[in-house]
């Protein structure tokens, strides 16, 4: 039968219908190509660090070649082009009865590169062969595009004031090494190059901080500071969690810089008793505050950089002078040592604070020293008036790990220079006039000090914690304790049960080996010198109260038990790279040949230095091990055994090199370097939002509840907040909460405020915890609790936790957001 043409259409229909159904199958499947097939099947993108996840399948259509590459492009940019993570997709294997598709799921995970506009990310995918075809991966159609969005990139002047501050003083000491310059124009021009670079680093508004990490828990609050490089570091809870957001709401509050914060608590808070760097306060005391002098003469966000860089700088600047002054060391050498400390690990995972502390001392020493080289009243007054004023800065930091162990450290050595240059010295009435000014105006600033602190200075001698620690007496530290340093490179940066990256930055220690090297020196130059035998046995007793420990009556005398031997890694670094700087002096460097017998005697020394690390390496706990990669550990015996031999062998450049590239190669990655924030506020709508509660008061005291950022970082955007961080504990709250004082031991402390929701038996509606050293913990029955108790006038939190509210009677809800909810409490 012929057919008819109707016939003839409708056959072509149905085979047409039949082909593209078989096309619409199952997905994953792929339209054919020429090349092969595959999907991009999600795409996400992580806000905070601007990951971009790609999944999907991917298989060439010949089994005989392979996937080599996959390529991203975004906007026309090609972001990716590399390798991917394979994955099984039997699914993939099954529908398109292919065996050989099994492994064809892939996951790809891109750090967005700079320069790529925010909005819509259009995405395009391609897949490279081994035989170099390249085929395009279709969307899925169910795949939604990323949303790109990220704070604006620094201008181009500030990028640049970045690089010349790192650039620069690396060109100077470059050019030191050429024949026709001098040491002493290279020094100048070296000193003058570090003034430039931290004035470039202030003025760019750099800055070291985490604060990012809080600023991101908080979508409460508005900033414009944005990161550039690296990673905030969560550790430095102390830093980004506290004191930088205690030093914000200074500028944030109404007067600027009040000695009592009325932000902070029902009660405000005495901000004259917050220690390390401090915070900016209109106060004569500030004077001897000099972190805080740029919120005083700049905007906020050079203030915030001149506020991090600060005790870099100031450390590396005393130390390489006092380095030059003491032990006469060729400045570039001194500059080595200066960074071995100022950019220590241990000086870098503390937010630099370890190194601002070291400041004041160093000056002290340095302004002692030269008084009494004076002969004119004058330039003997002037430098006692630094004298007082160092003193004065180092009592101020307020933390007495490190005040009472360096003091070990730099007043000893202060006499044992005295008693070597005591032929040079002048002791006459410039001195005497120099001393009095040094005494007065100590006195005046800590006097002045002490007139508005004392009162909360007493709050905190009554606490639990830290007023009454108990007694310290020492020998807690483990046997494997000076390797820390060395093995900074990988316990800075990965937590393990027994250590964080707080406790693991350290110095790199060569103790075992500096000091049999200054006995040795010592005993080749025939007498004693007394500050290589200051050095000696400041470190050998610091070292006892650490392994060994003392009697408590021995630990009370000397003060030693109100430090904690954990924090004594900042005088033993301290220490020995003083002690460096006396073995490498020239006035005392070893006269004549270096013998055979000696040379054997040097390396049968640095044997038994690496025996005692291999010893050291024994007793690492196994949590801690774990993570040690075996490339690390050799290279470590191999640092250690150079670095031993050449401090061994007077080849310091050995030593100086190994250490400071040990030092940098663990503290530089750690630092992010990012923008500060020129503003830092509430969201437009939070904020009227609670400007309507109270048509009396513009602030009304807010309770944050369930968000800890939230709480840390209010009070810094000018909102009166309820529970944040406090140094002492708050009267007003706790004589509500606990009239009796029944829980004394679980508030009584500095601690951070945080308050939570929690449904409780019937008749109780709060409960007050201890869950850390430095938190207090009040749990809150939504229903039950009564939140005039915490004098509070409205409630912040998250919506998940606003809807357990909605029956509180006490409560009306007044605003509300996708990312938070206002209450108002009912009088």
């Amino acid at each position: 039968m012929i057919p008819t043409i109707r016939g003839v259409i409708r056959l072509f229909v149905f085979f047409s219908l039949a082909v593209l159904f078989s096309f619409v199958g199952a997905q994953p499947s792929a339209p054919e190509t020429r090349a092969g097939h595959g999907f991009v099947e999600s795409i996400t993108l992580d806000p905070d660090n601007q990951r971009l996840t790609v999944t999907g399948w991917v298989a060439p259509q010949n089994s005989n070649v392979f996937v080599t590459n996959l390529i991203l492009e975004a906007h026309g940019i090609e972001i990716y082009r590399g390798r991917f993570e394979r994955l099984d997709r039997p699914d993939v294997a099954q529908i398109h009865l292919r065996k050989d598709w099994l492994l064809s799921g892939f996951r790809i995970v891109v750090n967005m590169p700079r320069g790529i506009p925010n909005g819509v990310l259009p995405l395009k995918a391609s897949a490279r062969l081994g035989s170099g075809e390249v085929f395009e991966l279709p969307l899925y159609k169910t795949v939604k595009s990323a949303v790109l969005s990220r704070p604006d990139a620094p201008s181009n002047w500030r990028i640049w004031a970045l690089l010349a501050s790192v650039v620069l003083p690396l060109l100077i000491v470059a050019g030191s090494f050429l024949p026709q310059v001098s040491p002493r124009a290279s020094a100048v021009a070296f000193g003058a190059g570090l003034l430039l670079a931290f004035s470039l680093l202030t003025a760019g508004g750099w800055t070291g901080s985490s604060l990012g990490l809080a600023l991101k828990a908080s979508p409460v609050v508005v900033s414009d500071g944005s990161p550039w490089m690296g990673q905030d570091q969560w550790v430095r809870s102390d830093e980004w969690e506290v004191l930088t957001p205690l030093a914000i709401s200074q500028v944030s509050h109404s007067p600027r810089f009040p000695i009592v914060n009325k932000l902070m608590g029902a009660d405000g808070q005495n901000m004259m008793i917050i220690g390390m760097t401090g915070v900016p306060i209109a106060h004569l005391s500030s004077v001897a505050k000099p972190a805080t002098w740029g919120f005083f003469a700049f905007d906020l966000r050079s203030a915030l950089a001149w506020y991090w860089w600060f005790p870099f700088f100031a450390c590396f600047a005393a130390l390489w002078v006092a380095l030059i002054q003491m032990f006469g060391l060729d400045w570039r050498q001194a500059a080595a040592l200066s960074l071995m400390g100022s950019a220590s690990p241990y000086a870098v995972v503390y937010s630099g604070w370890p190194a601002y502390t070291v400041f004041f001392p160093l000056v002290a020493l340095l302004a002692f020293l030269q008084l009494f080289r004076q002969r004119t009243i004058w330039w003997a007054s002037l430098f006692g008036l630094g004298l007082g004023w160092a003193i004065a800065g180092f009592a101020l930091v307020l933390y007495p790990s490190w005040q009472i162990s360096l003091a070990y450290l730099i007043a000893p050595v202060a006499i044992a220079w005295v008693w070597i240059e005591r032929k040079q010295l002048c002791w006459g009435l410039p001195q005497v006039v120099a001393l009095s000014l040094a005494t007065v105006v100590t006195v005046i600033l800590l006097g002045s000090w002490w007139q508005d602190a004392r009162d909360a200075v007493a709050a905190i001698q009554s606490t639990v914690y830290p007023g009454g620690r108990s007694l310290e007496a020492g020998g807690d530290i483990d046997p494997w304790f000076l390797l820390k340093g060395w093995l900074g490179p990988t316990t800075v940066y990965n937590s393990s049960d027994l250590m964080v990256p707080s406790d693991a930055g350290s110095f790199i220690f060569l103790l075992w080996v500096a000091i049999p090297a200054a006995l040795i020196r010592a005993f080749s130059l025939r007498r004693v010198d007394p500050l290589g035998c200051t050095l000696v046995a400041v470190i050998l007793l610091i070292l006892m109260f650490q392994f060994i420990g003392f009697d408590q009556r021995i630990s009370q005398l000397t003060l030693l038990g109100k430090t904690t031997v954990y924090r004594m890694d900042l005088v033993l670094g301290l220490a020995q790279i003083f002690l460096f700087g006396w073995l490498m002096s020239p006035a005392r460097a070893p006269q004549g040949e270096v013998s055979r017998v000696w040379k054997a005697l040097c390396f049968g020394l640095t044997m038994a230095s690496l025996l005692y690390t291999y010893w050291l390496v024994e007793r690492i706990p196994f949590a801690i091990a774990q993570t040690l990669s075996p490339a690390l550990m050799l290279l470590m015996f191999g640092a250690i055994a150079v670095a031993s031999y050449g401090l061994l062998t007077q080849r310091y450049r050995w030593v100086l090199c190994v250490c400071l590239v040990w030092t940098l190669s663990t503290s530089l990655p750690f630092n992010p370097i990012s923008q500060a924030t020129t503003r830092l506020t509430p969201s437009p709508k939070l904020l009227k939002e609670v400007s309507q509660i109270d048509p009396k008061n513009a602030s009304p005291t807010i309770a944050v509840v369930g968000e800890r950022a939230w709480a840390m970082t209010l009070p810094a955007a000018g909102l009166h907040i309820v529970n944040t961080a406090f140094y002492y504990p708050q009267t007003s709250i706790w004589a509500t909460l606990d009239p009796k004082n029944d829980y004394a031991t679980v508030h009584n402390r500095y601690h951070r405020l945080l308050l939570g929701l929690k449904t409780l038996s019937p008749g109780t509606s709060y409960v007050l915890e201890n869950p850390r050293l430095d938190e207090v913990r009040v749990s809150l029955d939504p229903n039950q609790f009564d939140f005039r108790l915490l004098g509070a006038k409205a409630v912040l939190l998250n919506p998940t936790d606003g809807q357990k509210l909605r029956n509180n009677a006490g409560l009306a809800l007044v605003g509300a957001t996708e990312q938070w909810e206002l209450f108002r409490v009912l009088d």
